[in-house]
């Protein structure tokens, strides 16, 4: 009853100031309600301390006064950033919001566990930009050390760093409660909104299996020959906050598509020229379809990174044409892609997952370096859609264009790797879990945090 009566007080409140501003302004009174309406993302009140430190954190605005990021799955923070959350009024509120989470113990204020660990996985991708900068990425341009890492720049980090880590903490969900973190992969099927198999009459519309994940079902898990994480490049890009999954689908099945990695496996083994090899590559079959999953990770109470079955994103692509041949880059690959909404997460909505738009451009990519609100650059780049393509089109429609098998040149030890080195292999994702979190627990920016996380009052 109490919040039947609190969304009653705020939706009255909201239609009374938009009453009497709309004999003013009707059309910036309306965009003001609205605005207001996308701030209420973890509680209905927008102006709730949760909400605002997550729009501190996330939201940025251009210099055409456009706002971006107040639900997107990572923040739009570069290596480059140096004003953002470092200098002036954005550094003021961040600091001054996460003091008050602090010492007026925020955390507390929201128990639902699936809202706790979204907060808390935000921020850790804040707390890791900030131990990154001089970590670029492969694209983008480089990270002046001069103009970057000035010591006010570093001192303004470490006061975030330090805030941040006793925030993460305070979030921090027992074994018990991460344990009952939903599937909402299963949700979003169960919703029935999406087709789960693929049209080819019809190859644009969003696609969503509802088999993808179901253990031994004809979705397989595979990896390549590389130690560590399955899917290395995306890793990389999000600072292993997330394992990547990768999985394999050929027309006919699981038995079928573990006969084709057999096979291709088998060819692979055969010292062979590379003219040789390429030639004789065995190619799978229209309608193979390729997924990359990425999952949440938290940070339990004891200060342990956990695996959660939260999806954050899906990425697919059915192969409508096969050959190495193949230069049709805009038509021989369809392309679907699902991002976390977190408002839909917390409503029930489709398991909080929603299609990526085929007109969505990828101006404000995270795969480089440079800051897109702090230099207008990289604006009118290709669709999402077709950036997928892009990346996994080289050697033809073939399974050089499966990274994970090709070990992309992105990735420093794939330079010594031999044509007759390479492997697609059968995996599952209890393993590609745990070694992603391997994998993070070696990086820099992890033991920082865990400095920090030690020195936290469980």
């Amino acid at each position: 009853m109490r919040i039947l009566n609190f969304l009653t007080l705020t939706l009255t409140t909201g239609l009374l100031a938009l009453s009497a501003e709309s004999r003013k302004n009707p059309a910036a009174a309306l965009s003001s309600l609205e605005s207001t309406s996308k701030a209420a993302i973890f509680h209905p009140d927008a102006n709730h301390l949760w909400n605002q430190l997550h729009a501190a954190l996330f939201v940025r605005v251009n210099q055409s006064g456009k706002e971006y990021g107040r639900d997107t799955v990572d923040p739009l923070l570069w290596p480059s950033t140096s004003v953002f959350l470092l200098q002036g009024k954005s550094q003021t509120k961040a600091i001054g919001l996460l003091d008050q989470f602090i010492t007026k113990e925020g955390a507390k204020l929201i128990k639902d566990p699936v809202k706790r660990a979204v907060m808390q996985h935000d921020l850790w991708a804040v707390f890791d930009w900030t131990a990154n900068t001089f970590n670029p990425l492969p694209f983008g341009g480089q990270v002046d050390p001069k103009k970057h890492g000035t010591d006010k720049l570093n001192n303004a980090r470490k006061a975030l760093r330090q805030r941040l880590a006793k925030a993460i903490t305070s979030l921090a969900l027992n074994k018990r409660e991460v344990a009952s973190l939903p599937n909402n992969y299963a949700r979003a099927i169960e919703a029935k909104t999406f087709p789960v198999r693929f049209e080819e009459k019809n190859p644009r519309q969003p696609l969503l299996p509802a088999d993808l994940l179901k253990t031994d079902g004809p979705w397989v898990c595979v990896r390549g020959a590389l130690n560590g994480p399955s899917a290395p490049v995306h890793m990389q890009y999000y600072r292993g906050r997330s394992p990547f999954l990768v999985f394999l689908k050929l027309p006919g099945g699981r038995a079928t598509t573990l006969d084709y990695l057999r096979r291709l496996n088998k060819h692979s083994s055969k010292a062979l020229q590379p003219e040789d090899w390429d030639k004789n590559l065995p190619l799978f079959p229209k309608g193979t379809a390729v997924a990359l999953v990425r999952q949440m990770t938290v940070i339990n109470q004891v200060g342990e990174m956990a695996s959660t079955p939260l999806v954050q994103s899906v990425q697919l692509r059915v192969y409508r044409k096969v050959g190495q041949e193949i230069t049709d880059h805009k038509n021989s690959q369809a392309v679907f892609k699902f991002a976390l909404n977190r408002r839909d997460l917390f409503a029930n909505k489709n398991g909080g997952l929603k299609p990526v738009t085929l007109e969505k451009r990828t101006g404000l990519s995270l795969v480089y370096n440079e800051d897109y609100f702090e230099t207008e650059r990289h604006a009118n780049r290709d669709t999402v859609m077709q950036s997928c393509i892009n990346c996994h089109s080289c050697g033809g429609a073939t399974a050089k264009s499966i990274f994970s098998f090709k070990q992309d040149d992105w990735v420093r030890a794939a330079h010594s790797f031999d044509t007759n080195a390479l492997r697609l292999t059968p995996t599952d994702i209890d393993l590609e879990q745990k070694r992603a979190i391997s994998w993070k627990s070696q990086r820099h920016d992890w033991g920082l945090l865990q400095g920090w996380l030690e020195t936290q009052t469980p």
